[in-house]
């Protein structure tokens, strides 16, 4: 193999990243978030939730350890999709007090925004487009926080 070839292989492999590791190490580390909730919803016997919040969580951090596009990119990609409609759809369900509605439907129009700006400012080679993705992370467990604490409060499912 002449060394053209090998640097050609190795441009195809960097091709193949979405992102470096001095970024996606922190949204590995912030994909790990996820378990606060998982710990919380498991505490309380809410099994589907703690699932749903582990599985997220090693399946986006996974993918952000290597963002690379692959079959791990994909599975992130449609993971996030279902846990975020099951908690859409627990959050419309429960959250029913004032001050829970303005904070989790805030919460949720500033996920969108952080979670769009990420991809926008990754298209552009913005430095910063990571601390969006972090961010909608941080944000994501909050919001994951509130509605487990209301589905709690509803269903009585206070531990002794």
């Amino acid at each position: 193999m002449t060394s053209h070839n090998k640097y050609e292989k190795i441009k195809e492999a960097d091709d193949n990243v979405i992102a470096e590791w001095r970024h996606t190490k922190w949204i590995t580390l912030s994909s790990f978030s996820f378990m606060i909730p998982a710990v919380v919803a498991f505490y309380h016997k809410m099994y589907d939730h703690a699932i749903i919040l582990f599985l997220t969580s090693i399946i986006s951090a996974n993918y952000w350890r290597k963002a690379t596009y692959s079959w791990r990119r994909n599975l992130d990609l449609i993971f996030a999709k279902i846990s975020f409609i099951f908690y859409v759809y627990n959050g419309v369900k429960y959250v029913n007090t004032i001050f829970d509605m303005i904070f989790g439907y805030g919460g949720l129009i500033l996920l969108i925004v952080l979670y769009y700006l990420s991809g926008e400012l990754l298209k552009i080679k913005n430095e910063r487009w990571y601390e969006c993705h972090v961010g909608f992370h941080l944000w994501m467990m909050w919001e994951q926080l509130l509605i487990i604490k209301n589905i709690i409060k509803e269903n009585n499912l206070i531990c002794k």
